[in-house]
């Protein structure tokens, strides 16, 4: 058992090494650290409190076009594309 948990240990520091990964990690950052994006998240949550669904609605098409948004998904999917062939190798 210690030999698999050694050699799960050096795949996640392999896999953090990856540009896939960096790439996610820095994308993440930058989108949990904008005053924008943030901004735009709190309005949603009080416009739906409030029942403007429509405004609300208005406003994630702004949230989901927001540059930090779209590269923050495009990084998740690239991360997750990478996950899923290391998980199709181990099978």
């Amino acid at each position: 058992m210690d030999k698999i948990l050694e050699k799960a240990k050096e795949l996640r520091a392999a896999i953090e090494e990856t540009a896939e990964y960096k790439e996610y990690m820095k994308n993440k950052e930058l989108l949990e650290n904008s005053g924008d994006v943030i901004e735009l998240k709190h309005n949603i949550a009080n416009l739906r409190v409030k029942g403007k669904l429509k405004e609300a609605s208005n406003l994630e098409e702004l949230y989901n076009r927001h540059p930090l948004v779209n590269n923050y998904e495009v990084s998740k999917e690239a991360l997750y594309q990478l996950l899923k062939t290391i998980e199709s190798i181990i099978k």
